[in-house]
């Protein structure tokens, strides 16, 4: 619940104590007692909702990264010795298809790191036998990847029921909170038409500026009401070059104006980055500095017209890097 929110409940939570000091005027106008009783069953149903929003799940979140970094650390080991053999054979090729690191495999969106060790795992196991014998790639280091993608799939699922119920109230929320508004209103309403009412053995009008007093909400700034953008991962792009000096396409997406990119470049020279046009006219690259994690927006990498995103190191040199792209939303 953000300030906004909490304010309306405080508010609904005051309102309860307030005309609890008045239980006379209560039982004499129903209507008022009806009201009252419908704001105090929002309340409590508000605060049950808070209450599961605001629980941990920590012991979920934990074994999932746990499952992460082992299905990591087992394909770097497992990417290691097959492109070992790629470069072995001067099968460059292969050796693009064979790598996935620790990074792209530990940092990435998760169902399509899980597919990409997938497929890496059933590219090896598709090598001849004696291949995977001569470069020792064992059943054991070739299937350590794949169980460890399970064991990453089975922790997300329990991960995401564990977060079941604070997901529910959350979406509960909104509408309690609505009524919760449209009761306090009702109150008042009601309140304020009996105020000028004097007769001398209820107590109206002390009823209504109790009422008042008690219904006041904090003043929050309209910056802290504006949602908060969140950048979404859209796509993983591992990139690699044997130093042939060619460009490679990494998309053909044009990405629009709300994407950002998030190079991490692990290699010794900077990554020239740029969206090409679909024409072939020219486009300036962006660079991206060696052995650092750079982000940029899509103006930064070429015209809105541009069409594939493109990628090559600096000099025609290899290396390796991975390309982030989020949208914001």
């Amino acid at each position: 619940m953000d300030t906004q929110d909490t304010s309306l409940l405080n508010s609904g939570q005051r309102v309860g104590l307030a005309v609890a000091d008045y239980p006379k005027e209560l039982a004499d106008f129903p209507p008022l007692q009806a009201a009252d009783t419908e704001r105090a069953t929002l309340v409590t149903a508000i605060e049950d909702k808070q209450e599961k929003q605001d629980n941990t799940t920590t012991a979920s979140t934990s074994a999932k990264d746990e499952a992460r970094e082992k299905m990591a650390r087992a394909t770097e080991i497992l990417s290691a010795k097959a492109v070992s053999y790629a470069l072995a054979t001067k099968q460059l090729g292969l050796k693009q298809a064979f790598t996935l690191s620790y990074t792209d495999v530990r940092f990435g969106e998760a169902t399509e790191d899980v597919n990409h060790v997938r497929e890496l795992v059933a590219r090896v196991q598709a090598l001849p036998a004696q291949v995977r014998k001569d470069y020792r790639l064992t059943d054991a280091i070739i299937q350590a990847p794949a169980d460890a993608a399970d064991l990453f799939e089975a922790a997300d699922d329990t991960q995401t029921t564990t977060k079941a119920a604070p997901h529910l109230a959350t979406l509960a929320l909104p509408d309690l909170l609505r009524q919760l508004s449209a009761a306090l209103l009702l109150l008042k309403t009601l309140l304020k038409g009996q105020s000028t009412d004097k007769d001398p053995d209820f107590q109206w009008e002390n009823l209504y500026k109790a009422f008042q007093a008690a219904n006041k909400r904090q003043g929050v700034a309209a910056s802290s009401r504006r949602a908060v953008p969140r950048a979404r991962i859209v796509r993983t792009l591992p990139f690699t070059a044997a130093g042939t000096g060619q460009p490679q396409r990494l998309a053909n997406t044009n990405y629009g104006p709300t994407y950002t990119l998030t190079v991490e470049n692990r290699s010794a020279v900077p990554l020239l980055l740029w969206m090409a046009q679909k024409d072939g006219a020219a486009t300036t690259p962006h660079t991206c500095p060696a052995g650092a994690i750079t982000t940029v927006t899509r103006a930064d990498i070429g015209p809105a017209t541009a069409r594939y995103l493109m990628a090559q190191f600096q000099g025609g040199a290899g290396g390796a890097a991975t390309v982030v792209v989020r949208r914001v939303v």
